[in-house]
């Protein structure tokens, strides 16, 4: 009997170790090699489409102009109160106010037709917050102008592959008031990536995109929270 507990025992012993040297690690090592290959896939998608442009436009204390968000990380979004869409797309945007609150190299930048009532607006959607949120308005012409000539119009897939780049509609007409994309650009005013503001991929695609360019000061990681938040 005390022959067999001892050759359970040495089984037992031997079968930790086997765990703790080869499947523990292993397993450790494919899961961070996932991560990684999943994170270079990601960088891959975040390109150089063209540079943040000069604008002047009014926000809710007078006239601003691109140095609001020079420097800074910025989710610019063309948003017209009238759509019906507009509520659900609103949302998206309090979610990132929320998750990204603490930090002060994150802005939001929302660009409104030239009749809107910005702090109204601000206060129906809860982004009060003039340190992060930019709500700024202008004439149609001035916004399309923004749109064809700069920011252009993506033709994005309905399910873009991994790493994939972004094209561009040709010949095409820029209207402020129905562009359903947000655009991401980084703290050097590169453009990187644009994202259907109706396609739950490109959401979550794009608080990835922002959680991994962001400088690593912020508390926990914001890709943690995604499926939590968005």
């Amino acid at each position: 009997m005390e022959k067999e507990q001892k050759k359970n025992k040495n089984y037992l012993q031997a079968a930790m170790l086997f765990l703790m040297i080869i499947v523990f690690p292993g397993g450790s090592w494919i899961y961070m090699n996932m991560g990684y290959n999943r994170s270079k896939t990601a960088l891959a998608e975040l390109q150089d489409y063209g540079h943040l442009p000069a604008f002047q436009l009014t926000g809710i204390k007078g006239d601003v102009d691109s140095s609001l968000v020079n420097g800074q990380m910025t989710l610019i979004a063309f948003v017209d109160p009238n759509q019906a869409k507009t509520a659900t797309r609103m949302e998206v945007l309090e979610t990132l106010h929320r998750q990204f609150d603490e930090r002060n190299d994150f802005k939001l930048l929302i660009h409104l037709p030239e009749a809107t009532n910005l702090a109204d607006f601000q206060k129906t959607y809860k982004l009060e917050d003039d340190r992060q949120i930019y709500a700024v308005k202008g004439n149609k012409q001035t916004l399309s102008s923004l749109i064809k000539n700069n920011y252009r119009i993506p033709n994005l897939a309905t399910a873009r592959e991994p790493g994939s780049s972004v094209d561009f509609q040709t010949n095409t007409t820029a209207d402020p008031n129905n562009y359903p994309f947000y655009i991401l650009i980084d703290e050097k005013g590169t453009i990187r990536n644009y994202y259907h503001a109706d396609r739950t991929a490109d959401i979550e695609r794009m608080v990835e995109h922002i959680a991994l360019i962001l400088p690593r000061d912020i508390e926990g990681d914001p890709r943690l929270r995604r499926d939590r938040e968005l």
